[in-house]
């Protein structure tokens, strides 16, 4: 909104923290905690399901504010590209394939309302971002050999 950049990069929590969610009421244990010593039982699920949910959340109001400020004729999500990237499919067993991601915004006719199946890998996605939504020009990104095809129209 300030106009100060237009490239950012937030990190809520990660697996491996040591953080405590006493908002949601869980305090017994760390969140990287819960994905080893509990992940398969039913309560261990429930609280994994809550934290998930919490960070889905923030990235929704997140959303929301983008969409709120207005730009030109538009409004700041329009003219933006997010993505939602957990780091782990399964965080019990650190699997690192399967992904759920989310990619909102507006930015370089990103195709929205819809559900895909992709394959590649998250570098993929990220070349892809980088250069239909932001125009960066990239031949490359570290791990990345394509980029991923029909998320932007």
């Amino acid at each position: 909104a300030s106009g100060q950049t237009r490239v950012a990069s937030y990190m809520l929590t990660k697996c491996q923290s040591l953080t405590r969610f006493p908002w949601l009421g869980h305090t017994t244990l760390r969140h990287h905690d819960y994905t080893h010593t509990r992940a398969t039982s039913v309560e261990g699920q429930r609280i994994m399901r809550d934290i998930c949910r919490w960070h889905v959340e923030e990235f929704a109001y997140l959303i929301g504010k983008l969409k709120s400020i207005k730009e030109g004729d538009g409004t700041v999500l329009d003219r933006t590209s997010l993505l939602f990237v957990h780091e782990h499919a399964e965080a019990n067993d650190h699997k690192n394939n399967g992904y759920s991601v989310i990619v909102a915004g507006h930015a370089g006719n990103l195709r929205t309302n819809m559900h895909t199946r992709s394959t590649g890998t998250v570098s993929d996605l990220y070349l892809a971002v980088a250069n239909q939504a932001m125009g960066a020009g990239l031949k490359s990104f570290p791990s990345a050999t394509r980029e991923i095809q029909g998320i932007f129209a």
